[in-house]
């Protein structure tokens, strides 16, 4: 695999921990222009399954000593659909700097990741990537590109109380409001929502208890409405993870659980809701009979068991499986 040998040689990598995790923070607000604490990134990399580590590496540019790019990845469960379980990874942040790409430090990095959760037995990999480092997953580490995800807006005339809050940098306040106008919807008792891929055949994502005990690094919440369960996020929008629709769903059920939603959304403050999804799953599927969906990011995977099919092919993925939701 060409790597640009001749490139690297200009860089030192290092492994993702406490002590340059400040670095990561930096660079990704470099690239993305969002504003995230140390402690976010602490608790995003610390799934139940990562036995307490990072998982990730670093470039730095050994001129300057500057953070160019980084490569990480979460280690999950998936649900395969035949019912048995098995490690998953997940790649996430894949940034490099405008003026250092095409070295060959992403692919560099993503391939050690790689190497290292095969030695401990995880053969599974996806990614939900964009047009920027598709290609990179496809072409120099043998990803497989499987589709894309689908994406659907409804925009929302409400008091954007959550964008205020979050420019202030007070979001206690908007939860505490958030959590007043959900109280009626939330789901008591068995507070997770079970992948709904699974539930419709398909494998996926293992959305256990200890997923959703990790996922609370974010304000999101499982919901109930007259039948409809709903995994939502309350973040620049109110964002749909997951949904579980009953068997014998009909229109006006459907209908009125996106009057619902929308109401929730103006009442907490939320300009826009949001969809992702596959064009396979039942909720895809609804939303697209009632709107014009837009193409998203690219589902990409890599099994490493050779000489059989691969289980990945049937699997499915929902918005909740986004690594920041």
């Amino acid at each position: 695999m060409d790597t640009g040998v001749d490139d690297i040689v200009n860089y030192v990598f290092r492994r993702i921990g406490n002590d340059n995790i400040v670095d990561l923070v930096a660079l990704i607000k470099q690239v993305t222009h969002k504003r995230r604490l140390v402690e976010f990134y602490k608790k995003k990399y610390h799934t139940p399954w990562a036995r307490g580590q990072f998982t990730g590496w670093l470039a730095y540019d050994k001129n300057s000593g500057r953070v160019v790019s980084v490569a990480a990845a979460l280690p999950l469960y998936a649900v395969l659909q035949d019912g048995s379980q098995e490690p998953l990874t997940q790649m996430t942040e894949t940034f490099t700097l405008p003026e250092h790409r095409g070295r060959g430090l992403m692919t560099w990095m993503a391939k050690k990741i790689i190497e290292e959760h095969q030695q401990n037995g995880t053969r599974l990999f996806f990614g939900l990537f964009n047009q920027n480092n598709v290609h990179g997953f496809v072409k120099k580490l043998g990803f497989t590109q499987s589709g894309n995800m689908e994406y659907f807006r409804l925009s929302i005339i409400t008091f954007p109380f959550e964008a205020i809050c979050r420019r202030c940098r007070i979001p206690g306040l908007y939860r505490w409001w958030a959590k007043k106008v959900l109280k009626p919807y939330i789901k008591t008792g068995n507070p997770e929502l079970h992948n709904s891929a699974i539930q419709e055949g398909f494998g996926g994502v293992l959305h256990d208890h200890l997923f959703f005990s990790y996922k609370t690094f974010t304000f999101n919440r499982v919901c109930r409405f007259d039948g409809i369960d709903a995994w939502l996020k309350f973040e620049s929008g109110l964002l749909v993870g997951d949904v579980i629709l009953p068997a014998h769903l009909t229109d006006a059920q459907f209908d009125k659980w996106l009057a619902t939603l929308k109401k929730l959304a103006r009442h907490t403050g939320l300009h826009q809701i949001i969809f992702q999804t596959h064009p396979l799953s039942r909720l895809g599927k609804n939303l697209a009979a009632r709107m014009k969906p837009s193409t998203s990011w690219y589902i990409c995977y890599l099994d490493s068991t050779p000489d059989r099919p691969s289980s990945m092919e049937k699997m499915r993925f929902c918005y909740g499986d986004f690594d920041t939701f």
